[in-house]
């Protein structure tokens, strides 16, 4: 279950967002130093704009297997007990992006309800908190992916080593 298109999706808007906010830094570093003056609404911009770079990001993350793990000692497990921490690991991120997205989109929920607006861009805070929960199903589906494709390859493994016998 290869999910390209997705990829593609988020290395997209990773690229634009990534390039946009580096563009929109440098034009204010510019207008500060060469000019004496400054954009009101680019700090906020970028800031808001790493924010969804960093969840969108950990999808990604998610999806190529990048995250941080201490691979030293997994190594030294048995292939079965490996399978079982890989299991394990992927069960706890799961529960973890099922609480981002539940507890973000509650967030995004309270932000509706109340009209928050950004004090510069003024644009409503829902946007930004949408981050959350719209990152956590990204890792979702990524970790769900991940755990098939494993359990795939396991099985392929598992068939290839029973004709040997």
């Amino acid at each position: 279950m290869e999910m390209k298109w997705l990829y593609k999706i988020e290395g997209a808007f990773l690229m634009v967002s990534i390039a946009a906010a580096t563009l929109v830094l440098f034009v204010n570093i510019v207008l500060r130093y060469f000019f004496g003056s400054n954009t009101t609404w680019a700090y906020e911009f970028i800031r808001y704009a790493m924010i969804w770079i960093t969840f969108i990001g950990a999808s990604v993350c998610f999806g190529k297997g990048m995250h941080v793990g201490i691979d030293f000692f997994v190594e030294y497990l048995s292939p079965r007990i490996r399978k079982i921490v890989a299991i394990f690991i992927y069960l706890v991120s799961l529960l973890l992006m099922v609480f981002l997205v539940r507890y973000g989109w509650e967030l995004v929920r309270f932000s509706m309800q109340t009209g928050q607006i950004t004090p510069s861009l003024q644009i409503k805070m829902y946007w930004v908190y949408l981050a959350i929960p719209v990152g956590a199903v990204l890792s979702i589906i990524h970790i769900i992916e991940n755990m098939i494709s494993q359990f795939r390859s396991a099985n392929n493994n598992n068939a290839m080593e029973g004709n040997r016998v």
